[in-house]
Protein backbone atom coordinates (compact mmCIF):
# COMPACT_ATOMS: atom_id res chain seq x y z
CA UNK A 1 0.00 0.00 0.00
CA UNK A 2 1.45 3.39 -0.94
CA UNK A 3 2.62 5.65 1.84
CA UNK A 4 0.66 8.79 2.62
CA UNK A 5 3.60 10.79 1.33
CA UNK A 6 3.21 9.05 -2.07
CA UNK A 7 -0.43 10.11 -2.21
CA UNK A 8 0.56 13.66 -1.28
CA UNK A 9 3.20 13.80 -4.04
CA UNK A 10 0.65 12.50 -6.58
CA UNK A 11 -1.86 15.11 -5.43
CA UNK A 12 0.70 17.91 -5.77
CA UNK A 13 1.69 16.72 -9.25
CA UNK A 14 -1.96 16.68 -10.34
CA UNK A 15 -2.56 20.17 -8.91
CA UNK A 16 0.52 21.57 -10.66
CA UNK A 17 -0.56 19.98 -13.93
CA UNK A 18 -4.02 21.53 -13.64
CA UNK A 19 -2.58 25.00 -13.02
CA UNK A 20 -0.25 24.67 -16.02
CA UNK A 21 -3.17 23.51 -18.18
CA UNK A 22 -5.29 26.48 -17.09
CA UNK A 23 -2.47 28.92 -17.82
CA UNK A 24 -1.89 27.37 -21.23
CA UNK A 25 -5.60 27.57 -22.04
CA UNK A 26 -5.71 31.18 -20.86
CA UNK A 27 -2.89 32.17 -23.21
CA UNK A 28 -4.57 30.32 -26.11
CA UNK A 29 -7.94 31.97 -25.45
CA UNK A 30 -6.36 35.42 -25.15
CA UNK A 31 -4.53 34.97 -28.46
CA UNK A 32 -7.44 33.40 -30.36
CA UNK A 33 -9.35 35.31 -33.00
CA UNK A 34 -13.12 35.66 -32.85
CA UNK A 35 -13.37 33.10 -35.66
CA UNK A 36 -11.29 30.61 -33.66
CA UNK A 37 -13.44 31.15 -30.57
CA UNK A 38 -16.59 30.67 -32.68
CA UNK A 39 -15.14 27.39 -33.93
CA UNK A 40 -14.52 26.27 -30.36
CA UNK A 41 -18.02 27.26 -29.25
CA UNK A 42 -19.54 25.44 -32.25
CA UNK A 43 -18.48 22.18 -30.63
CA UNK A 44 -21.20 22.93 -28.06
CA UNK A 45 -24.03 22.78 -30.57
CA UNK A 46 -27.15 21.84 -28.62
CA UNK A 47 -28.09 19.58 -31.57
CA UNK A 48 -24.87 17.59 -31.23
CA UNK A 49 -24.38 17.56 -27.50
CA UNK A 50 -26.87 17.62 -24.70
CA UNK A 51 -27.29 16.54 -21.14
CA UNK A 52 -25.09 17.01 -18.11
CA UNK A 53 -21.78 16.61 -19.94
CA UNK A 54 -22.62 19.62 -22.14
CA UNK A 55 -23.27 21.77 -19.06
CA UNK A 56 -20.33 20.35 -17.12
CA UNK A 57 -17.97 21.39 -19.91
CA UNK A 58 -19.72 24.44 -21.39
CA UNK A 59 -20.24 26.49 -18.22
CA UNK A 60 -16.56 26.41 -17.18
CA UNK A 61 -15.55 27.46 -20.70
CA UNK A 62 -17.99 30.39 -20.68
CA UNK A 63 -16.73 31.46 -17.27
CA UNK A 64 -13.16 31.47 -18.53
CA UNK A 65 -14.05 33.35 -21.70
CA UNK A 66 -15.64 36.10 -19.60
CA UNK A 67 -12.58 36.20 -17.33
CA UNK A 68 -9.99 36.18 -20.09
CA UNK A 69 -11.50 38.19 -22.98
CA UNK A 70 -12.64 41.79 -23.36
CA UNK A 71 -16.18 43.06 -23.79
CA UNK A 72 -15.78 43.74 -27.51
CA UNK A 73 -14.75 40.15 -28.23
CA UNK A 74 -17.58 38.78 -26.12
CA UNK A 75 -20.09 41.06 -27.87
CA UNK A 76 -18.86 39.83 -31.26
CA UNK A 77 -19.26 36.23 -30.16
CA UNK A 78 -22.74 36.90 -28.78
CA UNK A 79 -23.82 38.49 -32.04
CA UNK A 80 -22.59 35.53 -34.12
CA UNK A 81 -24.64 33.08 -32.09
CA UNK A 82 -27.66 35.35 -31.68
CA UNK A 83 -27.94 35.59 -35.46
CA UNK A 84 -28.03 31.79 -35.71
CA UNK A 85 -31.43 31.72 -34.08
CA UNK A 86 -33.18 29.45 -31.62
CA UNK A 87 -30.92 26.38 -31.83
CA UNK A 88 -28.06 28.54 -30.54
CA UNK A 89 -29.92 30.61 -27.93
CA UNK A 90 -28.30 28.82 -24.98
CA UNK A 91 -24.89 29.79 -26.33
CA UNK A 92 -25.99 33.33 -27.20
CA UNK A 93 -27.49 33.81 -23.72
CA UNK A 94 -24.27 32.65 -22.07
CA UNK A 95 -22.43 35.27 -24.13
CA UNK A 96 -24.90 38.05 -23.27
CA UNK A 97 -23.44 41.09 -21.53
CA UNK A 98 -25.73 40.65 -18.50
CA UNK A 99 -24.59 37.07 -17.98
CA UNK A 100 -20.96 38.13 -18.30
CA UNK A 101 -21.44 40.90 -15.73
CA UNK A 102 -22.78 38.34 -13.24
CA UNK A 103 -19.87 36.00 -13.88
CA UNK A 104 -17.28 38.75 -13.53
CA UNK A 105 -18.91 40.01 -10.32
CA UNK A 106 -18.80 36.53 -8.79
CA UNK A 107 -15.19 35.74 -9.75
CA UNK A 108 -12.77 36.08 -6.89
CA UNK A 109 -9.09 36.57 -7.54
CA UNK A 110 -7.15 36.89 -4.30
CA UNK A 111 -3.89 38.81 -4.63
CA UNK A 112 -1.90 35.68 -3.82
CA UNK A 113 -3.67 33.45 -6.38
CA UNK A 114 -2.23 32.63 -9.78
CA UNK A 115 -5.72 32.12 -11.19
CA UNK A 116 -9.21 33.26 -10.21
CA UNK A 117 -11.32 30.97 -8.07
CA UNK A 118 -13.56 29.73 -10.86
CA UNK A 119 -16.97 28.59 -9.67
CA UNK A 120 -17.09 25.72 -12.14
CA UNK A 121 -14.09 23.51 -12.65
Amino acid sequence: MPELSDHWRARNAAAASLVLGEERMQRAVQQATVAELVELLETFSPARSSGPEWTRSFEPLIERLWAWRDDATMASLAEVFRLRGMPWMAVANALAREHGARIRAELKHPAWARLPSFATA
